[in-house]
C-alpha cells in the first residue's frame, strides 16, 4: 500500500513538473501566435539589450517613443518585439503585452495629444487608430499594429488584426522559414527578408543578375545589427536553397583572395573614399568581357594601348582612391599590384598606333610614366615599382607613391580580412548642400565583404563620443 502511495505521489509530482514546463513554454511565446502568416520580412528587437549596447540605457531609449522621456507602460520589455512585412504586404509591429490595462491607460494619454484615437474595448480587446493610418489591437498577450491604410480601410485592417490575434500557432508566421532564421540568433536586433519584399522596379533590377528562372523569393538576406556608443554595424548574409543561385555567387570567389592592404597605408585624410579588392588579372578580364558595354570600351582602348595585357599582369590588390572633386567625375587614383611588367615592351607600338590614328595623343615622360588622351578622355598612367597606376589628374600621377598616412589605421584588421573593402569619408560631406542633418555625428562609413555571400556595413563616429545620445538631443 505504501509503495502504491509513493508511486502515485511520484507520478503526480512528475506531472506537475511537466505541466509547469509545458505551461511556461506555451506562455513564453503565445504572443507570437499573432504573427501574420508567411512574412516576407521580419525584424526582431530586444529593446533592453539595444539600450545597453548603445549606451542609452532605459531612460535614453524612451526618447525614441511618443511622449519622449516615458516608455510605453504595460509592455513586456523582457521579450522581443517584431516588425514585419506580411504575406499580404501589410507592414506592422507585434509587441508582447504584460498588462493590457496599463497599456490602455498609456494609449489614453497619447490620445490626449491627438496621436491616436481614444482606445475602445470590445470583447476583452482594445482598439485604437494610430496616426490616422494604422490599426492597433491588443489583449493581455499581444499588441498588433498593421497598416498603413486610408480611413475607409480601417474596418478591413481591424478584421486582419482580429484574425491574427485569434489564430493558432500552426497558422501563424512562426512556422515560416523567415521566423526560423530569426530565432537562430539571440542578437539585440536581427532582420530576415526575402528579396521579393523589394518594390517591383528594384526587384527586377536585382533579378537581372541572377540565373534564369530564379525567383527573388528564393533568396533571403539575414542581417544582424550591432549597436555601440560610436555607431552601428550591420552583418548580412545571403542564403538560398536554390543550387543555381549558390553557383552564381560562388563564381565571384574566383576573382581573388584576401586583401593585402599595402595601399591602405597611403590614403590621404582629404580623400573622399577608398575601395580595394584582390584580383587575378586573367579571371578579372574574363569577367569584364562578359559585360557588353565594358567589352566595347576595352576594344576601343586596345586600339591605342594593350589594355588586355595590362589587366592580365595584375596579381593582388587593386585599389581606387577618390577625391572631393569626384562629384564631377574627374579625380581618382587607381593602383594595382603587378605580377610582371611585360606590357612595357609595347611602348614603341603604342606610340606608332597613336600617330597612325590621328585621334589619340600619346606622351612618354620617361621612367615608365605616360599620357594618353582624346578630345573627351585623358589618362596619366605608368608603373612605380610593382604598382600600376591610372589617373586623369597630373598632380595625382606625381603622387602615385604618396607618403604613409594613418587615415585607415583603425580599419587595418578588417581590411586584411576582407575580399572587398570600401571606405567612405563622411566628413567630406558635412558641408554639401542638402546632405541630411546629423551626418556630422558620423565620420566614416565602411562596406566590406569576406566572400560573395557576406557583407558588413559599419558607420562610426569619433572615439569617446556617444552618437546616439547626441542624435537625440
Amino acid at each position: 500500500m505504501k509503495r502504491r502511495i509513493w508511486i502515485g505521489a511520484a507520478c503526480a509530482a512528475l506531472a506537475c513538473v511537466m505541466g509547469y514546463w509545458v505551461f511556461r513554454s506555451w506562455s513564453s511565446d503565445d504572443y507570437l501566435h499573432a504573427l501574420p502568416s508567411r512574412p516576407k520580412a521580419l525584424m526582431a528587437v530586444d529593446w533592453l539589450r539595444l539600450a545597453d549596447d548603445s549606451g542609452l540605457g532605459r531612460d535614453g531609449l524612451a526618447a525614441w517613443f511618443p511622449e519622449r522621456g516615458t516608455l510605453p507602460q504595460g509592455i513586456d520589455w523582457k521579450k522581443r518585439s517584431y516588425l514585419f512585412v506580411s504575406g499580404k504586404e501589410y507592414v506592422g509591429l507585434l509587441v508582447p503585452v504584460e498588462d493590457k490595462e496599463k497599456l490602455a491607460g498609456w494609449f489614453q494619454k497619447i490620445a490626449g495629444s491627438g496621436k491616436c484615437t481614444m482606445p475602445e474595448e470590445r470583447n476583452g480587446r482594445y482598439w485604437t487608430v494610430w496616426d490616422g493610418s494604422w490599426m492597433a489591437g491588443f489583449d493581455d498577450r499581444a499588441l498588433l499594429l498593421i497598416g498603413p491604410g486610408l480611413k475607409a480601410n480601417m474596418d478591413a485592417l481591424r478584421q486582419e488584426v482580429m484574425a491574427c490575434l485569434r489564430q493558432k500557432k500552426e497558422e501563424s508566421g512562426m512556422v515560416s522559414s523567415v521566423f526560423a532564421d530569426v530565432e537562430k540568433s539571440a542578437s539585440a536586433c536581427l532582420l530576415v527578408a526575402q528579396l521579393d519584399v523589394l518594390p517591383a522596379f528594384y526587384g527586377e533590377n536585382f533579378k537581372s543578375g541572377l540565373p534564369d528562372h530564379a525567383s527573388l523569393s528564393d533568396v533571403n538576406v539575414v542581417a544582424e545589427l550591432q549597436f555601440s556608443e560610436r555607431g552601428l554595424t550591420l552583418d548580412a548574409e545571403i542564403r538560398s536553397e536554390n543550387p543555381r543561385i549558390n553557383q552564381y555567387y560562388e563564381r565571384f570567389a574566383l576573382l581573388g583572395g584576401k586583401i593585402d592592404g599595402d595601399y591602405a597605408a597611403c590614403v590621404p585624410a582629404e580623400a573622399m573614399g577608398w575601395c580595394c579588392v584582390n584580383v587575378d588579372g586573367d579571371k578579372l578580364l574574363e569577367q569584364l568581357r562578359t559585360h557588353p558595354a565594358v567589352r566595347t570600351f576595352l576594344l576601343g582602348l586596345n586600339m591605342g594601348v594593350d589594355a588586355d595585357l595590362m589587366i592580365k599582369s595584375i596579381r593582388g590588390d587593386l585599389a581606387l582612391t577618390c577625391y572631393p572633386s569626384a562629384f564631377s567625375g574627374t579625380d581618382f587614383l587607381l593602383k594595382a599590384r603587378l605580377e610582371n611588367t611585360d606590357f612595357l615592351k609595347e611602348v614603341a607600338y603604342w606610340k606608332e598606333s597613336a600617330a597612325r590614328s590621328g585621334a589619340l595623343t600619346f606622351r612618354d615622360f620617361g621612367g615608365n610614366r605616360f599620357f594618353i588622351g582624346t578630345e573627351s578622355v585623358q589618362a596619366y598612367f605608368g608603373v612605380a615599382g610593382r604598382t600600376f597606376y591610372v589617373t586623369p589628374d597630373k598632380g595625382l600621377a606625381a603622387h602615385a607613391d604618396g607618403p604613409e598616412t594613418s587615415t585607415l589605421a583603425e580599419w587595418e584588421k578588417e581590411i586584411k580580412g576582407s575580399r572587398f573593402f570600401l571606405w567612405f569619408n563622411l566628413a567630406q560631406l558635412h558641408n554639401v548642400p542638402g546632405w541630411p542633418g546629423g551626418s556630422d555625428l558620423f565620420g566614416s562609413l565602411v562596406l566590406r565583404s569576406s566572400d560573395a555571400r557576406h557583407f558588413t556595413l559599419d558607420v562610426r563616429g569619433e572615439k569617446g563620443r556617444n552618437v546616439w545620445k547626441d542624435l537625440l538631443k
